[in-house]
């Protein structure tokens, strides 16, 4: 099952239009014993996780290595005589708009690039070998392609914008068939769903459809405002739905001057849905509180998981960095200070400096099953750089160093894929090219 992440908001509809520094995990130093590192319960036919401490300390868990060992697009490279330019075969040509990542079994590297209207398959070696689809209405061609789904061993699935036919193809690039969406059913089964919903496929052939509602038109000045929720809707083949609940939207930051822009995002709150595992699994979280839920993958709640560690304190050098980190992301997407109406001094100064950041800033599931947590550790990067790893048990397993990055492994504007020997990101630079950077990750021999 292909590693999976999205945001629950409609930060995805509002963007389009739009250092691995390795620090030490900030775990508790006092690990538990592995008999009472966790405790569970049963709440009628849910079971409540409760961990106290993880059950691997970070010198006996896993590591990632600083350095990628893969690296496919970034800034164009000039020719032997000095002039600009590469192959069109090149990825630095084609990373670009990525919208999906996925390593098949045999180390092949799938990048689907919506800029392309294409799917492409790389080699180990960064050798491109296989492009599929192109931009068109025909059989195995892509309208606006958003979502890449990799069904192990040997296909490939690309779900297309507007719920326009998916397609499937093999690994070799052969079209296998296609499937279309009665929308206007959709719609009828899903009220307030539309062409425009954001939708999250499953390995089973259904979705998990977002029902949002608008942000309010006005909100108080000088406040963090969190969006209004969605509810997550599953909906199968046959039309059939099962709701998986209303969560929470993306936190806004409205500064005092009204005349500015009402507010951006903070890209540090949200509501997070992953799923995946050789048993799919569907995770949710509110992103505010130190709880997840665990869905069947026909829409029963079956775990909560939960950890009762204390919160990541927000220093004012922890401000300061998020602040820096936030004006480079939004700065590669245009003028800031244009977009705000006033200088980034004045958005951020009426902001008050937080009691902690958030406990959840991202959930992946790789293809093992396990549950990987985006979160803030305390070493002041101001970015989310570490992750925890659960076992599909709710277990917390161990802590590790993360890129430090705002919107790594964010579902639309950095797709990401974790499997047990590599983890793939989408990266930017400072002026907002793309590259697919792979890093390997160390399990050691306890995890062979």
């Amino acid at each position: 099952m292909a590693s999976q992440e999205c945001s629950a908001s409609s930060l995805a509809l509002a963007m389009a239009a739009l250092v691995m520094g390795c620090v030490e995990p900030q775990a508790d130093s006092n690990l538990a014993d592995p008999a009472t590192a966790f405790t569970v319960r049963d709440s009628g036919d849910i079971e409540i996780v409760e961990n106290h401490a993880p059950e691997h300390p970070p010198g006996q868990f896993w590591t990632i290595d600083a350095e990628p060992e893969i690296v496919l697009g970034g800034s164009r490279t000039d020719t032997p005589n000095g002039e600009p330019g590469t192959p069109a075969s090149d990825s630095a040509q084609l990373i670009w708009q990525v919208r999906g990542l996925a390593r098949l079994e045999d180390g092949r590297i799938a990048v689907l690039s919506q800029g392309n209207y294409q799917l492409f398959l790389f080699e180990p070696s960064g050798e491109l070998s296989t492009v599929i689809g192109g931009r068109g209405e025909g059989p195995g061609e892509f309208a606006r392609p958003q979502q890449l789904q990799y069904l192990p061993p040997d296909t490939l699935v690309v779900w297309d914008y507007w719920f326009a036919p998916t397609s499937y193809f093999n690994t070799g690039g052969r079209l296998l068939g296609e499937r279309t969406i009665d929308l206007l059913r959709m719609m009828d089964a899903i009220p307030g769903s539309n062409a425009e919903s954001t939708m999250f496929p499953l390995p089973d052939g259904s979705l998990i459809v977002v029902v949002g509602n608008p942000f309010p038109s006005e909100t108080p000045a000088e406040s963090f405002v969190r969006g209004p929720p969605a509810e997550f809707v599953r909906i199968d083949d046959s039309y059939s739905t099962r709701s998986l609940g209303s969560w929470e939207g993306l936190e806004v930051w409205v500064p005092q001057d009204p005349g500015g822009v009402p507010g951006l995002p903070t890209l540090m709150l949200d509501s997070y849905l992953a799923a995946g595992g050789n048993q799919p699994t569907v995770y949710i979280s509110n992103g505010d509180r130190d709880e997840i839920h665990q869905f069947s993958l026909d829409g029963d709640l079956t775990r909560i998981i939960r950890r009762t560690i204390g919160p990541v304190r927000v220093t004012e050098a922890a401000q300061e960095a998020w602040e820096t980190a936030y004006v480079a992301f939004w700065s590669w997407l245009g003028d800031l200070e244009e977009e705000l109406g006033m200088s980034t001094d004045r958005f951020f100064a009426g902001m008050p400096l937080r009691d902690a950041f958030p406990p959840v800033a991202g959930l992946v599931v790789d293809a093992e099953g396990h549950l990987w947590v985006r979160e803030w550790s305390a070493s002041e990067a101001g970015m989310p750089d570490q992750w925890s790893v659960f076992g599909p048990d709710g277990r917390w397993l161990g802590v590790l160093p993360a890129l430090p990055d705002l919107m790594l492994c964010h579902w639309f504007l950095g797709p990401c894929w974790i499997d047990r020997d590599f983890l793939l990101a989408v990266r930017r630079d400072e002026l907002g090219i793309e590259r697919v950077e792979g890093y390997r990750i160390r399990r050691g021999d306890e995890w062979r």
